[in-house]
């Protein structure tokens, strides 16, 4: 898998080339399904190419915008390296793909700007969680929603706790030495007298594995918080019992989960088993900060209309003003038209028309970008069943006209 954070999104969202390229789909990790996976991205290669044609880009130049991506279908070991869904943006000098634990309906558009709104789950608080695997021959980090969970491969953590132990043993020759130390007071006050402590000392030895595990699990952290340091999601250990509380005595990672998945080793549970394990862990945690939003929107909208709305022509010129706190849109749905921001006029069409675009796409990045908070829920999950719905900073009357 691979990974996708707030950065990422970031970035794409600031895309300014005139071309942008996004295609989504579904796919099959077992190799039985795989020639499904290729199937697939061939059609929406092939609906890209129409797309293109009918904005009359030359046939030459639409070979080389597609060209990274026909490559990928001779690429077995990228189809081996697969998660829930495939995601890919191209422009007329980039091409960039990620395999993601999403499971994203099938779908190619052309626009002046990415289609991004499917990506939201995986940087929402309300959806997106990582999970650390210790085990004594291996450590792992993994992303997970709730559809899916999949090993974040490009995450340089230290991995093998064996060789770690033995790194961190005192050389012989040390280990030998022995010292005086003052004893620790006996319970009645008094000083319990003098241990030597050495190598033979079972009080010493009880506690270097300890110690040196401790070291270890420090250069965990530091990895971990340095990968993913500036996320919100929560993270959640799975391991063998003893390791998860001398981890934890480490942790500088804000977000760690107190419950935590004891497995006798987490390398024998299969990816599902270790997915519904992960999931009854923080499911309740990502639903209180999703339901506490909604009940925000609620109560800001029945006691204080003009900060809270869900009027479309109203949010959409208030998440290109910065006006925008929350944002509400609704996963697989589209309102295809284009906004314009200088005379605050909008134009809705019932489908995709030439130069338009998905306008909740539109207002998703532009308040992402202005620093709201963006949910991109479950049309079922929708506050109020609404279309689309938010929370603004302050008031104002900016709605948008509609033209024809």
């Amino acid at each position: 898998m691979d990974l996708f954070n707030r950065d990422e999104l970031k970035r794409l969202a600031q895309s300014d080339d005139g071309l942008c390229i996004s295609i989504y789909m579904p796919t099959h990790r077992f190799r039985s399904d795989w020639s499904q996976n290729t199937t697939r991205f061939k059609n929406l290669l092939r609906d890209v190419r129409d797309q293109l044609r009918e904005q009359e880009y030359r046939e030459s130049d639409i070979d080389n915008i597609l060209g990274e991506a026909r490559q990928l279908l001779d690429r077995p070991g990228f189809w081996r390296g697969l998660s829930e869904g495939l995601a890919a943006f191209l422009t007329t000098d980039t091409s960039e793909f990620y395999r993601l634990p999403l499971p994203f309906d099938e779908v190619a558009i052309v626009e002046d700007r990415f289609h991004l709104k499917p990506l939201f789950p995986l940087i929402a608080s309300n959806n997106r969680y990582y999970l650390l695997a210790l085990s004594q021959n291996d450590v792992r980090l993994y992303q997970g929603t709730h559809q899916a969970i999949s090993e974040v491969e490009a995450a340089e953590i230290p991995s093998d706790i064996v060789t770690a132990i033995q790194q961190y043993e005192e050389p012989p020759e040390q280990g030998l030495q022995s010292h005086t130390q003052a004893a620790p007071s006996s319970p009645d006050g008094g000083e319990a007298g003098q241990v030597r402590h050495g190598h033979g000392s079972s009080e010493d030895q009880s506690r270097e594995p300890k110690d040196q595990l401790k070291r270890f699990f420090r250069r965990i952290d530091e990895s971990v918080t340095d990968f993913i340091g500036g996320e919100e999601a929560p993270l959640v250990l799975a391991g063998v019992s003893e390791y998860l509380p001398l981890y934890k005595s480490v942790n500088n990672f804000p977000h760690l989960v107190d419950d935590d998945i004891i497995a006798g080793n987490p390398e024998q549970l299969e990816l599902k088993e270790l997915h519904r394990e992960a999931w009854s862990v923080v499911e309740s945690v990502l639903q209180a900060v999703q339901q506490q939003e909604l009940d925000r929107f609620e109560d800001l909208y029945h006691e204080n209309a003009e900060l809270a709305s869900g009027d479309f022509h109203e949010i959409v010129p208030a998440c290109a003003y910065g006006r925008v706190d929350t944002l509400f849109v609704p996963q697989g749905q589209y309102r295809w038209g284009r906004f314009d921001p200088d005379s605050n006029t909008v134009r809705v069409h019932d489908s995709q028309e030439p130069g338009d675009g998905d306008l909740l796409n539109y207002a998703a990045l532009k308040s992402y970008l202005s620093g709201a908070a963006v949910h991109v829920l479950s049309p079922e999950e929708m506050p109020g069943g609404r279309s689309v719905a938010a929370i603004f900073r302050y008031e104002a009357d900016v709605t948008a006209t509609e033209t024809g």
